[in-house]
């Protein structure tokens, strides 16, 4: 999934300038890299393009409820290949990480977006032994609330965005080369300007006005347009992606792509893909730290999400965080799907660079199954109420969507 942002601008005739910072590597895709990956996927000949993220559009969810989204079983066949053979994102599987990746190419071992939220650094360092975990502990990566962090220091990586150029000997345009389609409260918000900054953001709250807002910015003369859509991400969590309201917000995403199609000029290349699934969850399912001091002894703070959690411990002892994750996993059993130490976790998040290194858990714990790791001292009721939830490593939440069509 991290290719996808990148092959879509080359796809629309842009240039990805080098990163400039020799210590990132291979951690971003090059514009050769791209234009393979363009290549691959059948998008190499130059068109205006518009790149549909759906949040929280899993292809298995996909797969299952196809019967109420025509428009996307037809771009599905056009694409050449069915949803389940789709595309896989980053670990976690959380919005923060993935929208990171999907905005910069690099995993979140580089960008230090590993989660929902995390230990916010600003604390100093280790929490002396015995300390509670609280809500007060934390950092969102989401919302930056109350944040003296500046998410573009967090965050340093440059987005495929601002390395965009026009090809030499082009002209230059009346407007930017992308412009972003979603929520006006995005404007400036923390996760923008660390994942997706370098765009003009076009306002548009209600789904219904964002293919007239794509439109218009592409008749502009704007080759790249990002479209964001996060009305079924938010109705899963509320109600589960099993549910009849989600299955309304599908129909309704369906409908608003067949209008993004008739209104875009003819010859717009339409990408659609998504940042991860998601997995529905119960009571029954649902451990609460708080009411397991087995567990709960040596953690002094939870961060994470309830399907990819981070445990920080009072030492950095290496011991310690082996006899912790040894333990979580005897606990567990089948409830886990993995747990591990901080280095051992660079397995998902990737290599761990100087931010990841700080807010990293001692120890990480990914849940199976359907089950979720909350902690009443930390988690609002709305999130320890939480019917569809993300994070972790079953393919429901890592395979994403790729479909691709031409007006």
């Amino acid at each position: 999934m991290r290719q996808v942002l990148a092959a879509a601008a080359v796809g629309a005739g842009l240039v990805l300038a080098d990163v400039g910072d020799p210590a990132l590597g291979e951690a971003v895709l090059a514009h050769d890299q791209a234009l393979r990956c363009a290549r691959a996927w059948g998008l190499s000949e130059p068109r205006p393009t518009v790149l549909v993220l759906v949040d929280g559009l899993g292809a298995e969810l996909l797969d299952q409820r196809r019967g109420h989204a025509p428009v996307l079983r037809q771009w599905s066949a056009l694409t050449g290949s069915g949803t389940g053979a789709g595309l896989t994102t980053c670990r976690p599987t959380t919005t923060a990480a993935a929208l990171t990746t999907l905005g910069t190419t690099a995993l979140p071992g580089t960008t230090g977006m590993v989660g929902y939220c995390v230990l916010n650094p600003l604390l100093g360092g280790r929490l002396p032994e015995g300390t509670v975990p609280s809500a007060d502990q934390l950092l969102s990566l989401v919302s930056w609330q109350g944040s003296a962090l500046d998410p573009r220091s967090w965050q340093d990586v440059p987005t495929v965005f601002e390395r965009l150029r026009r090809e030499p000997g082009t002209a230059p345009g009346r407007t930017g080369l992308a412009a972003s389609v979603g929520p006006a409260r995005f404007v400036g918000s923390g996760l923008t300007e660390a994942a997706l900054r370098g765009t003009t953001h076009l306002g548009a709250d209600r789904l219904e006005e964002r293919p007239g807002q794509a439109a218009r910015a592409l008749r502009s003369g704007t080759p790249l347009v990002y479209l964001y859509v996060g009305e079924l991400d938010h109705t899963g969590h509320h109600h589960g992606w099993r549910s009849h309201q989600w299955l309304e917000q599908l129909e309704r995403l369906d409908a608003a792509l067949a209008e993004l199609q008739r209104r875009v000029p003819p010859g717009t290349r339409l990408l659609l893909t998504a940042d991860h699934g998601m997995v529905d969850t119960d009571a029954a399912h649902r451990l609460d730290l708080a009411d397991h001091p087995d567990l709960a002894r040596d953690v002094v703070a939870v961060a994470g999400e309830p399907r990819f959690t981070h445990l920080h411990l009072p030492h950095a002892d290496g011991a310690l965080a082996q006899e912790v994750a040894q333990r979580w996993r005897q606990r567990l059993g089948p409830r886990a799907a993995w747990v591990g130490t901080r280095q051992e976790a660079a397995v998902h998040l990737g290599p761990l660079g100087p931010r990841a290194r700080d807010v990293t858990g001692d120890v990480v714990v990914a849940m199976g199954g359907t089950w979720v790791l909350v902690d009443s001292r930390v988690h609002s009721q709305a999130a320890l109420a939480m019917r569809g939830v993300h994070g972790s490593l079953t393919r429901a939440e890592t395979t994403v969507p790729l479909m691709t069509t031409v007006t």
